[in-house]
């Protein structure tokens, strides 16, 4: 008895000497030749133990304290509404097209896109149109879509408006209308009837404006626009000019218009018109613009928004 017991030791032994041979030449097999070791030894001493009785512990590495909780549904969730609502924020070339378009007033159908680019910074969208009557401009914010700049240079010819003015007001209130210009946001510094047409000029805040009306028919002749501004001049708050604009500045409408008098030798009452607004330069406040006209000679007057210093002084005879 005690030799068949000592054969079966010697074949086990055998055995797990051929399955370790084994796993250092195959992957995988560690745990099972522990585990028939562990019989071998069993059965060497005499003890009923089996291979099925042997306990194999995993080697598998335990996942460690410091390691990341899993996401949970409602991480996923938010996380996903995150992402939509930052590709929803994002501003395409399609949208500053279209609010260039709106801002002008003007028919998609109407324009054709002579250029319609990112700057090569990235942080701008450089847009330019063109219409059976004029060109535009535009340069707006990537991130908003905010309008930086713009520049209007339009003219065309007879523009059949349906009215016959009977008066300087009429016509006025028929270029108003043409252009998109409230009537308090404009200056005129032209207006007069000669040879059966109706010959105006105004500013405003961001531009100046020339027409022709025939008295007879109502028909504009020709007109002719110079605009250029930014979101920055329409959305400045402060101290108001006299075309409406508002603006941050120590000094106000009123006291540039009396330096530039000063500097004149003029008092208010010697001006055949006399009003001011804001000049931007590079997307910024320059100045204030006091223009005013005496007989025949016209000023101009650049006054520092800060101290009222003269910055710059135009005077011309006609």
């Amino acid at each position: 008895m005690m030799k068949r017991k000592n054969c079966g030791a010697l074949l086990l032994l055998l055995l797990f000497l051929l399955t370790g041979c084994g796993a250092e030449g195959g992957a995988g097999t560690d745990t099972e030749g522990d585990a028939s070791a562990s019989a071998a030894g069993a059965e060497a001493s005499g003890s009923d133990v089996t291979l099925e009785d042997v306990t194999v512990e995993s080697t598998a590495p335990a996942e460690s304290d410091g390691a990341a909780a899993e996401e949970t549904p409602e991480d996923a969730a938010a996380e996903s509404a995150a992402e939509a609502s930052a590709a929803a924020a994002e501003v395409t070339l399609e949208d500053v097209k279209i609010t260039a378009l709106a801002h002008a007033g003007v028919e998609a159908a109407s324009a054709s896109f002579t250029e319609a680019r990112l700057h090569r910074d990235g942080t701008a969208y450089e847009v330019e149109f063109t219409t059976a009557d004029g060109q535009y401009e535009y340069e707006l914010s990537a991130d908003s879509g905010e309008i930086l700049s713009y520049q209007w240079e339009v003219q065309g010819q007879n523009v059949n408006t349906g009215t016959a003015p009977d008066s300087l007001d009429s016509a006025k209130a028929l270029a108003l209308s043409h252009a998109g210009v409230e009537a308090d946001a404009a200056s005129f510094e032209k207006e007069k009837l000669d040879d059966g047409v109706y010959e105006l000029e105004f500013t405003t805040a961001n531009g100046e404006y020339e027409y022709e009306i025939s008295r007879e028919t109502g028909v504009i002749l020709e007109y002719e626009w110079d605009v250029q501004g930014s979101a920055a001049a329409d959305a400045a708050s402060g101290g108001a000019d006299s075309t409406g604009q508002t603006v941050n500045a120590a000094v106000t409408a009123s006291q540039a218009e009396s330096i530039a008098l000063e500097a004149a030798g003029l008092a208010e009452g010697d001006t055949k018109y006399l009003h001011s607004y804001v000049e931007w330069r590079h997307d910024a406040p320059y100045a204030w613009c006091v223009e005013f006209g005496v007989r025949d000679t016209e000023y101009v007057y650049l006054i520092d928004l800060e101290d009222g210093t003269i910055l710059e002084q135009y005077v011309e005879s006609h």
